[in-house]
Formats: structure tokens, sequence, C-alpha cells
């Protein structure tokens, strides 16, 4: 669906939900200018009409009012697939797409952790070596210090690839594109860890 249509739809949408719950005629308004209007601007509106209609009492005598919400029953679910959704959650399962997105988390989380850890004892030994007596020992041992931190770069530059192959292939299963997640960036990711330019090569 383009974004025009989803913009017309949208608008009608809106003027039912304003014809419904407003007892005063619509003012007539150019369908362009409408358009333009910014989605917080209907969100506003939307949230003003219902404010209105719950203070003229409209949501009072609900059928559903005093009873607690039946949350078993998915109102967004596919009818089609109700049985096979009930089964999974009273069984303690999620779909696979979810479970993969968990995996791919906490192995997000996991490679982020080694790296600020590598970062923070690199810097904590080039702070010690800096205040030795420059010498030969001490220049080895910062060539050493410095190739372990390459080694560390290196291994994190290799779980990004793994985990955005997985990222594309989760992209691939979900239902939505909302629920698509972003590939990662190895040099916001090392910015995010406030880890120099000089040092991320």
């Amino acid at each position: 669906m383009s974004d025009k249509e989803s913009k017309r739809r949208h608008i009608q949408w809106l003027k039912r939900i304003r014809k419904a719950t407003s007892s005063q005629p619509e003012p007539a308004r150019d369908e362009e200018s409408s358009d333009r209007r910014s989605l917080e601007e209907w969100q506003d509106m939307v949230e003003q009409r219902i404010q209105e209609a719950i203070q003229r009492g409209e949501f009072d005598n609900l059928s559903v009012s005093g009873k607690p919400v039946d949350r078993e029953v998915n109102p967004f679910a596919d009818p089609d697939w109700e049985l096979a959704h009930s089964l999974m959650a009273s069984h303690g399962v999620a779909p696979a797409w979810i479970e993969d997105r968990k995996f791919i988390e906490r192995d997000i989380a996991a490679a982020r952790e080694q790296l600020r850890i590598a970062w923070a004892w690199y810097g904590r030994r080039l702070e010690a070596l800096k205040a030795q007596e420059e010498d030969y020992a001490t220049w080895r041992e910062v060539r050493a210090v410095r190739a372990r931190w390459q080694e560390h770069l290196e291994a994190f530059r290799a779980q990004v690839i793994a985990i955005n192959k997985r990222i594309d292939t989760y992209n691939l299963s979900v239902p939505l594109v909302r629920f698509q997640m972003f590939r990662l960036r190895l040099q916001e990711e090392l910015e995010a860890l406030g880890i120099p330019e000089e040092w991320r090569d």
C-alpha cells in the first residue's frame, strides 16, 4: 500500500471517529491540507476526542465494563491460527522468530560486553605502562598490549559479521516489517564504547 493510500485511509478512519464522537458537525476541510498534518497532531486530536467522549460518559455503560480483560484471546491474531497460538502459549512456547530474536539480542549484548571489558583492560594497561620508565621492555610490552587489543577487535568484527548474517535470516522470517532488526555497524558500535578513531582499525 502506498503512503498516499495509507494516509487517505487514515484520514477517512479519523473522520469516522470524529463523526461518531462529536455531536457538532465537522467543518469542511481541504483534503490536501489534512494530508499535511503531522502524525503527532493526529494523535493529539484523537486523544482529545477520546477524552471528550469519556467526559460525556459515552464509555460508562459498555458491555465489558467492570469485567477482566481476557488475555487468552489475541484480537490481532489470525482466527485460523487461534488454536495454534493458544497451544503454544499454554506450553510456554513462542513462535520461532521470537525465540531467534531473543538469542540474537543475547549474543549482541554478550559481544558488546566482551569488547567493553577488553577496551577497559587495554586502557588500564597502557596507563600503567606510560607511568613506567621508557625502555626496551616497556616498549615491547606496549606492542604486546596493542597486538592483544587487535585480536579482541578482530574477534568483535567477526562476531558482527556473523550476527548480521543471523539478523538478515531473522528479518526474512518475521511476519511484519516492523519486527525486523537493524544490522550492526562496526564503527557505530566502537563509537558507542568511546573508542578513539585511531584504535578502531
